[in-house]
């Protein structure tokens, strides 16, 4: 008896370690899965729903820069008026033009959900006790629901593809914004292609004056930078040549907080949204309203 006594305390040391469960997997993908489709006047005789919602769109004339006022014109009066009174369901927005300060309430708990980039949510609520999933996506003026990070240099440099940005300086996002970082990076290892330096910038507007001014070689900004941000004011297409573009990403999405939203009421929104789009969008959401959310599994790690 006394020979085995070394193995079993060898045994039981060892025991919480060989039987300990695995962790989890983190759930990776943002988009809400629809849910089944609902009865005929089942959302028309369900009761009220309040939700705050805070708000950051390009395109939107409550949080657009003014330099942009001619093309950021969207308003979503129609589309809460008649959520309202026809599907019960009142969107209180909180209109923030300041990332920084949508950020900060992120991490509070006084809104239920966020109209913005989804990654400017996701990046800082990727953890519990939060948990965001992206209910519908909003179509840009020319209905396109995505967005890419984009590698350009100056339309007169050598620089002709993605490869050429080996030992070249560049111009990127912080970790703020995920077309402009970690979309571009992860390219960047894909293709094993190191820069000589990078300087991160928190603005389209800044890597471009960077590329501009002779600082880097090449700048990676958001695909709408040359049409939908401050840098129309001072770059034109013509004077740049892209070398690469990411993969896809949501450009604007609804998110809404299931840890404080039922599944049900968020497919709720889901479908009263969906209703309201399309040929019903109102004429102010300056495209076709929401789709339905597809699959985006964003690197977390990658920050």
């Amino acid at each position: 008896m006394k020979r085995w006594l070394p193995a079993l305390a060898l045994f039981w040391l060892l025991a919480p370690v060989v039987l300990a469960a695995p962790a989890a997997p983190a759930d990776r993908e943002t988009a809400l899965p629809p849910g089944p489709a609902a009865a005929p006047g089942q959302d028309a005789g369900a009761p009220a729903l309040v939700l705050k919602i805070a708000v950051n769109d390009i395109y939107c004339r409550k949080t657009a820069c003014d330099c942009i006022g001619d093309i950021a014109t969207r308003s979503y009066d129609t589309l809460l008026a008649e959520l309202k009174t026809n599907y019960h369901i009142t969107l209180e927005f909180t209109y923030f033009m300041e990332v920084f300060d949508l950020q900060k309430a992120v991490t509070g708990k006084q809104f239920d959900g966020f109209l913005c980039k989804p990654w400017t949510v996701l990046r800082l609520a990727n953890k519990p006790p939060a948990r965001f999933k992206r209910v519908a996506d909003l179509l840009d003026p020319q209905d396109q629901a995505w967005m890419r990070g984009v590698f350009l240099t100056l339309s007169d440099s050598p620089l002709r593809t993605l490869a050429d940005v080996q030992g070249k300086r560049i111009a990127m996002g912080q970790a703020d914004s995920y077309e402009k970082n970690q979309a571009a990076l992860q390219l960047l290892a894909e293709r094993k292609i190191k820069p000589s330096g990078q300087r991160l910038f928190s603005s389209c507007g800044e890597n471009l004056s960077a590329l501009l001014d002779g600082k880097v070689e090449v700048a990676v900004v958001s695909s709408y930078a040359l049409t939908a941000s401050c840098a129309v004011d001072f770059a034109k297409p013509e004077q740049f040549r892209t070398l690469a573009v990411t993969p896809k990403m949501p450009l604007t999405s609804l998110l809404l907080n299931l840890k404080q939203v039922p599944v049900a009421d968020a497919l709720r929104v889901q479908r009263a949204l969906l209703e309201l789009s399309g040929g019903k969008a109102p004429k102010d959401l300056l495209g076709g309203g929401f789709v339905l959310p597809v699959s985006w599994k964003p690197s977390f790690s990658a920050e």
